[in-house]
């Protein structure tokens, strides 16, 4: 009996579903993972991040993307502006450019 068929259609088929199915799942993980807090001190620099602040015995997000620059200031993105915060977490920025 021939393998021709198997080979030529069917095995790519399972690869292509394999290969789709690990992809899936790869970015399903990392929008868990980038919904997650992070520690500050794991915070990113030069990249828009979401944060939370420490506001008494609340815990705070901003409702506006920040960055970390170069020399650990924080900046608002939206302003341009230096803010100044004592951040406790971290996340990715899922709002938009």
């Amino acid at each position: 009996m021939s393998t021709d068929w198997l080979d030529k259609r069917l095995l790519p088929s399972v690869d292509y579903a394999i290969s789709d199915a690990c992809r899936a799942i790869h970015e399903f993980a990392s929008h868990v993972h980038l919904r997650h807090w992070h520690p500050i001190s794991t915070a990113p620099y030069n990249q828009a991040v979401e944060l939370r602040i420490g506001e008494g015995r609340a815990v705070l997000s901003l409702e506006f993307p920040c960055r970390r620059t170069n020399a650990g200031d924080w900046i608002n993105i939206d302003l341009g502006t230096t803010i100044e915060i004592q951040p406790i977490a971290w996340r990715v920025w899922q709002y938009g450019p």
